[in-house]
Parts: C-alpha cells; structure tokens; sequence
C-alpha cells in the first residue's frame, strides 16, 4: 500500500480527526501517516525567537536591520522575520549564488512573528535597513498599510525599507487582453501565486507618501541606494517575468 504524508499540524487536523481519516485509508487506497511540523530532527525541540526575543536582543544589534517574509532564505546579521520557521537544507542548491556560506544565518537569526497582528516590539525610530523580497504582494491592502505604518514606526529618521516586488501594470499589459471582456483577464497573478493586492510604482508611491515616508527612489535590481548593505536580490527570476519592469524596486526614505 502507498504512503501519503498527511501535514496534520499545517492544515490543522486534529487528532480526532486523523483517526478518522485512518478508518477510511483502506477505501482510497492510501496509508496515511503523521508528518512533525520540524522533519528534521535538530530543529525539533528548539525554541523560536519572537517577539519578547527581539525587544531584548536588538539592543546587542547594530546596525539594526529587519528581513521580512525570509521563508528559507535566513541572513547572517539579520533579523529573519517569517511566521515559522522553514528548514533552508533542501533549499541550497535552489538559491544558489543568492545564499552561500557568506551571507547564510542560523535558526539563532529567525523570529517567528506577525508583524499584523502582533507588531514589532520594538521601539520608535532604532531601526537602520528593512528588505524584502516577493513579500508585500502577500499582504491584502489593509495589512500592506499596517505594515508600512508599524515598519516606518520602528525606522530611524533617514533609514530605508527595500521593496521588491511584482508591478500589476506589467503584468497586466503583458498577459491580458482586455479586449476579452472576463476571459482576456490574467488573473493567475493572484490564483496561482497566492498574492492579495499587486502594486504599481503609482499605487506603492501614493501608499508610502500617505503613511508618511519623505522620499520613494525607484531603481532597478540590485540597484538599492544601501546596496552595501543588502544580499544580492533573489526576485524577480527573469526567465519567469522577462520584462525589464516586471518587478517594483523601490527604496522608501523615512
């Protein structure tokens, strides 16, 4: 009998309810089997950095910089921000030149917050950089503002947050037909990636003018104005979105 790995804790089944679903294995013809949230077994029993962490340890941290939606990609003297943390083993060879020995950080460099719901505790104005990458895109227009807001609060007067992420004028103009009506809509910028609200440079510009930001300088890839201080940009892949706008590169001024 073939095994399928059921991710009890990811999408929430309870015990119960695996039971249940072990009654019924024998009728699709699946044997069904617990996966633990950490597969690997160093990470099994440590306990993530959160918030309580950071409002202690940012004071040991300077200069003070934030990378939120860091998924797998964990940076060496970077507060890693992400939900939970995800194991960057299997990972290596995917990232490749964007995550080598260099700039490669630990679980020691994760924090398992969110930031929507829970903030950054933090204090006003001690932060220097915040980056991140196919992140924003995540977050629906409610919570880009939240989030916007709660990162300028915590931003020195000067310091700059690093978007990247995908352009909706782009993609649209390049994978719509408008002429269609309802079938020339290119839709899968949100029905296969999972994104909420895609910006342009207009809509991010007007966004971050509102919440207060003093400056927007758009550039290009790896072209931030605090490139020294950045890791090589990983998005966008351009064999998957060729277009030399594909992507927002914006550097937000506080």
């Amino acid at each position: 009998m073939p095994k399928f790995n059921v991710n009890y804790i990811r999408n929430g089944i309870k015990n119960r309810s695996f039971k249940i679903l072990k009654q019924i294995e024998n009728l699709v013809g699946y044997e069904l089997v617990r996966v633990e949230k950490y597969p690997y077994t160093k990470y099994k029993n440590i306990k993530l950095n959160n918030n309580l962490s950071l409002s202690q340890n940012h004071k040991n941290i300077n200069p003070l910089k934030l990378h939120f939606g860091c998924g797998p990609r964990v940076l060496k003297n970077w507060i890693n921000i992400d939900l939970a943390f995800e194991p960057f083993e299997n990972y290596l060879q995917h990232y490749q030149h964007h995550f080598n020995e260099e700039v490669r950080g630990t679980i020691a460099d994760f924090y398992a917050i969110d930031i929507i719901t829970q903030g950054l505790a933090l204090p006003d104005n001690c932060v220097d950089y915040i980056f991140h990458e196919d992140f924003f895109e995540h977050l629906n227009q409610r919570d880009q503002f939240v989030f916007l807001a709660e990162t300028f609060r915590v931003m020195k007067k000067g310091a700059v947050q690093r978007i990247n992420t995908p352009n909706i004028s782009a993609s649209m103009r390049d994978h719509s037909d408008f002429k269609k009506g309802k079938t020339g809509v290119y839709t899968q910028e949100w029905n296969q990636w999972h994104h909420y609200n895609v910006v342009s440079p207009t809509i991010l510009k007007e966004m971050a003018n509102l919440v207060g930001f003093s400056e927007i300088i758009f550039n290009n890839k790896n072209e931030s104005i605090i490139k020294a201080h950045l890791p090589l940009e990983y998005r966008p892949n351009f064999e998957d979105r060729p277009a030399s706008d594909s992507n927002v590169f914006a550097d937000l001024i506080k």
